[in-house]
């Protein structure tokens, strides 16, 4: 899984350049490729690479997509500056149908902002701004399943 999520972050950075101002932007982008449904245009429970989302300070966060980019930038492949870039050039390997999916994720929301994106994502889970904390700490799945 770790793998496939550093792949993904790779291919973000590589496509968006410098509009993935920073990591609350890249963070949201890998939420909405885990559980954006592109047909219905709603979040659902699915888990396309297998990380797993909570609310955060900043919206929906995850341990296991830090992880990943932290490793990236502890490897040289991203330099973690505004905006984020590519230390080097890489290659990212995809299968097409992910591929397809993070692309459609891009041409949907890739132009939002960091913040943009915190409120939408929120407000596509049913919360508001305002009302965070009193979700702060809770998994995404269970918020969908209510």
């Amino acid at each position: 899984m770790r793998e496939k999520t550093k792949n993904v972050i790779l291919y973000l950075v590589k496509k968006l350049g410098e509009q993935i101002e920073g990591r609350k932007k890249l963070m949201k982008l890998m939420f909405l490729i885990e559980h954006f449904d592109l047909v219905s245009k709603k979040i659902v429970r699915k888990h396309t690479l297998g990380n797993h989302f909570f609310i955060y300070y900043y919206g929906v966060f995850s341990f296991d997509v830090m992880n990943s980019y932290e490793e990236l930038i502890r490897e040289r492949k991203i330099k973690d500056t505004y905006p984020l870039t590519l230390e080097q050039e890489v290659e990212t390997r995809l299968e097409e149908e992910l591929e397809r999916v993070i692309d459609g994720i891009v041409k949907e929301f890739g132009k939002y902002s960091g913040y943009s994106l915190e409120v939408e994502t929120l407000r596509m889970l049913g919360i508001k701004p305002p009302e965070k904390d009193r979700y702060f700490g809770k998994e995404v799945d269970k918020i969908l399943s209510r």
